[in-house]
Protein backbone atom coordinates (compact mmCIF):
# COMPACT_ATOMS: atom_id res chain seq x y z
CA UNK A 1 0.00 0.00 0.00
CA UNK A 2 2.74 2.13 0.92
CA UNK A 3 4.67 1.87 -2.45
CA UNK A 4 1.18 1.97 -4.42
CA UNK A 5 1.02 5.57 -2.75
CA UNK A 6 4.77 6.54 -3.13
CA UNK A 7 4.32 5.57 -7.04
CA UNK A 8 0.58 7.43 -7.24
CA UNK A 9 2.21 10.49 -5.73
CA UNK A 10 4.96 10.73 -7.69
CA UNK A 11 3.06 10.63 -10.60
CA UNK A 12 0.49 13.30 -9.79
CA UNK A 13 3.84 15.39 -9.10
CA UNK A 14 5.17 13.89 -12.91
CA UNK A 15 1.79 15.21 -14.95
CA UNK A 16 1.22 18.66 -13.21
CA UNK A 17 5.28 19.83 -13.36
CA UNK A 18 5.11 18.92 -17.00
CA UNK A 19 1.80 20.22 -17.62
CA UNK A 20 3.34 23.79 -16.00
CA UNK A 21 6.67 23.13 -18.44
CA UNK A 22 4.91 23.13 -21.17
CA UNK A 23 3.43 26.67 -20.83
CA UNK A 24 6.50 27.89 -19.83
CA UNK A 25 7.92 26.67 -23.57
CA UNK A 26 4.93 28.66 -24.77
CA UNK A 27 5.60 31.90 -22.97
CA UNK A 28 9.07 31.61 -24.32
CA UNK A 29 8.53 31.08 -27.57
CA UNK A 30 6.00 34.20 -27.35
CA UNK A 31 7.44 38.49 -28.27
CA UNK A 32 8.18 39.75 -24.90
CA UNK A 33 4.85 42.67 -24.88
CA UNK A 34 2.51 41.22 -27.00
CA UNK A 35 -0.63 40.21 -25.63
CA UNK A 36 -0.07 36.88 -26.49
CA UNK A 37 2.73 36.91 -23.78
CA UNK A 38 0.77 38.92 -21.22
CA UNK A 39 -2.12 36.30 -21.85
CA UNK A 40 0.51 33.04 -21.42
CA UNK A 41 2.11 34.84 -18.37
CA UNK A 42 -1.41 35.27 -16.63
CA UNK A 43 -2.57 31.47 -17.72
CA UNK A 44 0.62 30.12 -16.52
CA UNK A 45 0.15 31.55 -12.58
CA UNK A 46 -3.67 30.36 -12.81
CA UNK A 47 -2.32 26.81 -13.98
CA UNK A 48 0.19 27.16 -11.15
CA UNK A 49 -2.27 27.61 -8.32
CA UNK A 50 -4.76 25.10 -9.81
CA UNK A 51 -2.05 22.83 -9.58
CA UNK A 52 -0.73 24.10 -6.30
CA UNK A 53 -4.03 23.86 -4.60
CA UNK A 54 -5.24 20.04 -6.79
CA UNK A 55 -2.10 18.48 -5.75
CA UNK A 56 -2.45 19.47 -2.01
CA UNK A 57 -6.33 18.11 -2.00
CA UNK A 58 -5.14 15.22 -3.68
CA UNK A 59 -2.10 14.36 -0.87
CA UNK A 60 -4.38 14.82 1.81
CA UNK A 61 -7.11 12.78 0.89
CA UNK A 62 -4.92 9.80 -0.10
CA UNK A 63 -3.71 10.11 3.24
CA UNK A 64 -7.26 9.49 4.59
CA UNK A 65 -7.47 7.06 2.60
CA UNK A 66 -4.73 5.37 3.33
CA UNK A 67 -5.53 5.30 7.20
CA UNK A 68 -9.10 4.36 6.96
CA UNK A 69 -7.75 1.37 4.78
CA UNK A 70 -5.77 0.60 7.62
CA UNK A 71 -8.19 -0.44 9.86
CA UNK A 72 -6.82 1.18 12.84
CA UNK A 73 -8.95 1.92 16.23
CA UNK A 74 -9.05 5.60 16.81
CA UNK A 75 -7.95 4.72 20.62
CA UNK A 76 -4.31 4.00 18.79
CA UNK A 77 -4.35 7.02 16.87
CA UNK A 78 -2.37 10.23 17.62
CA UNK A 79 -4.80 12.86 19.11
CA UNK A 80 -5.15 14.78 15.81
CA UNK A 81 -6.06 12.15 13.84
CA UNK A 82 -8.69 10.36 16.07
CA UNK A 83 -10.13 14.00 16.73
CA UNK A 84 -10.44 14.52 12.94
CA UNK A 85 -12.00 11.31 12.12
CA UNK A 86 -14.45 12.16 14.66
CA UNK A 87 -15.71 15.35 12.42
CA UNK A 88 -18.99 14.17 11.70
CA UNK A 89 -20.08 12.58 15.00
CA UNK A 90 -18.54 16.24 16.54
CA UNK A 91 -21.19 17.86 14.10
CA UNK A 92 -23.85 15.94 14.88
CA UNK A 93 -23.50 16.67 18.42
CA UNK A 94 -23.88 20.45 17.90
CA UNK A 95 -27.31 20.50 16.71
CA UNK A 96 -28.49 19.10 20.04
CA UNK A 97 -25.80 19.92 23.51
CA UNK A 98 -28.49 18.83 25.84
CA UNK A 99 -27.03 17.88 29.34
CA UNK A 100 -28.88 14.49 28.27
CA UNK A 101 -26.34 14.17 25.27
CA UNK A 102 -23.71 15.20 26.78
CA UNK A 103 -24.18 12.93 29.53
CA UNK A 104 -24.19 10.30 27.06
CA UNK A 105 -21.35 11.09 25.23
CA UNK A 106 -19.32 11.18 28.71
CA UNK A 107 -20.52 8.04 30.21
CA UNK A 108 -21.04 5.67 27.19
CA UNK A 109 -20.66 7.43 23.59
CA UNK A 110 -16.95 8.67 24.26
CA UNK A 111 -15.64 5.26 24.72
CA UNK A 112 -17.66 3.54 22.01
CA UNK A 113 -16.40 5.76 19.28
CA UNK A 114 -12.71 5.68 20.26
CA UNK A 115 -13.03 1.62 19.85
CA UNK A 116 -14.34 2.05 16.25
CA UNK A 117 -11.87 2.31 13.08
CA UNK A 118 -10.74 5.61 12.33
CA UNK A 119 -12.70 6.69 9.34
CA UNK A 120 -12.58 9.69 7.34
CA UNK A 121 -16.12 10.92 6.68
CA UNK A 122 -15.20 14.29 5.84
CA UNK A 123 -12.29 15.43 3.94
CA UNK A 124 -9.78 18.37 4.28
CA UNK A 125 -11.32 21.65 2.56
CA UNK A 126 -8.92 24.13 0.43
CA UNK A 127 -12.31 26.41 0.03
CA UNK A 128 -10.84 27.39 -3.44
CA UNK A 129 -8.04 30.04 -1.91
CA UNK A 130 -5.58 27.60 -0.30
CA UNK A 131 -3.75 30.72 1.87
CA UNK A 132 -1.04 29.68 3.92
CA UNK A 133 -2.84 29.65 6.90
CA UNK A 134 -5.35 27.34 5.88
CA UNK A 135 -2.23 24.99 4.53
CA UNK A 136 -0.65 24.80 7.93
CA UNK A 137 -4.44 24.61 9.57
CA UNK A 138 -5.01 21.43 7.39
CA UNK A 139 -1.73 20.02 8.26
CA UNK A 140 -1.99 20.10 11.45
CA UNK A 141 -5.61 18.61 11.41
CA UNK A 142 -4.01 15.14 10.48
CA UNK A 143 -0.84 15.94 11.86
CA UNK A 144 1.67 16.42 8.93
CA UNK A 145 4.88 18.80 8.63
CA UNK A 146 4.57 22.09 6.88
CA UNK A 147 8.16 23.94 6.84
CA UNK A 148 8.50 24.97 3.83
CA UNK A 149 4.89 26.55 3.91
CA UNK A 150 6.62 28.83 6.62
CA UNK A 151 9.74 29.13 5.10
CA UNK A 152 7.82 30.66 1.31
CA UNK A 153 4.38 32.45 3.04
CA UNK A 154 5.11 35.50 1.35
CA UNK A 155 5.13 33.38 -2.18
CA UNK A 156 2.21 31.34 -1.22
CA UNK A 157 0.19 34.93 -0.31
CA UNK A 158 1.46 36.60 -3.08
CA UNK A 159 0.22 33.68 -5.40
CA UNK A 160 -3.07 33.17 -4.34
CA UNK A 161 -3.82 37.05 -4.54
CA UNK A 162 -2.88 37.41 -8.15
CA UNK A 163 -4.10 34.34 -8.90
CA UNK A 164 -7.86 35.94 -7.87
CA UNK A 165 -7.04 38.93 -9.12
CA UNK A 166 -6.86 37.01 -12.55
CA UNK A 167 -9.84 34.98 -11.64
CA UNK A 168 -11.98 38.18 -11.23
CA UNK A 169 -11.51 39.86 -14.16
CA UNK A 170 -8.70 42.06 -13.05
CA UNK A 171 -5.50 43.40 -14.98
CA UNK A 172 -3.02 41.30 -12.93
CA UNK A 173 -0.18 41.70 -15.34
CA UNK A 174 2.87 39.32 -14.61
CA UNK A 175 6.19 40.93 -15.80
CA UNK A 176 8.25 38.39 -17.38
CA UNK A 177 9.07 33.99 -16.52
CA UNK A 178 12.04 35.28 -14.38
CA UNK A 179 9.44 37.24 -12.23
CA UNK A 180 6.95 34.30 -12.40
CA UNK A 181 9.62 31.44 -12.11
CA UNK A 182 10.28 32.06 -7.90
CA UNK A 183 6.64 31.31 -7.36
CA UNK A 184 6.51 28.01 -8.82
CA UNK A 185 9.72 27.50 -7.72
CA UNK A 186 8.47 28.00 -4.25
CA UNK A 187 5.20 25.44 -4.86
CA UNK A 188 7.24 22.45 -6.30
CA UNK A 189 8.85 22.50 -2.81
CA UNK A 190 5.83 23.23 -0.84
CA UNK A 191 4.07 20.04 -2.48
CA UNK A 192 7.35 17.75 -2.67
CA UNK A 193 7.48 18.21 0.83
CA UNK A 194 3.34 17.42 1.61
CA UNK A 195 4.14 14.05 -0.55
CA UNK A 196 7.22 13.27 1.12
CA UNK A 197 5.47 13.82 4.84
CA UNK A 198 2.39 11.21 3.81
CA UNK A 199 5.19 8.65 3.00
CA UNK A 200 7.17 9.03 5.56
CA UNK A 201 4.07 9.25 7.88
CA UNK A 202 2.98 6.11 6.33
CA UNK A 203 6.15 4.59 6.30
CA UNK A 204 6.97 5.72 9.81
CA UNK A 205 3.15 5.23 11.55
CA UNK A 206 3.55 8.88 12.87
CA UNK A 207 -0.32 8.57 13.07
CA UNK A 208 -0.27 6.48 16.21
CA UNK A 209 0.06 7.43 19.64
Amino acid sequence: MIEDSAITLEGELRWREAELASLKLLVSDSVAGTVRHETLLRALWTLLYAHYEGFCKFAWDLYCENLQQLGIKREACSAAIARFSLAKKFKGLRKDISDAVLWSLCVRDYSDWMKENAEFDFRLETKSNLWPDLFRSNCKEIDLPHAEVDRYELKLRVLVSRRNEIAHGKKMVIPSLSEYQPYEDAVKLVMHELAIAVMESLADKTYLK
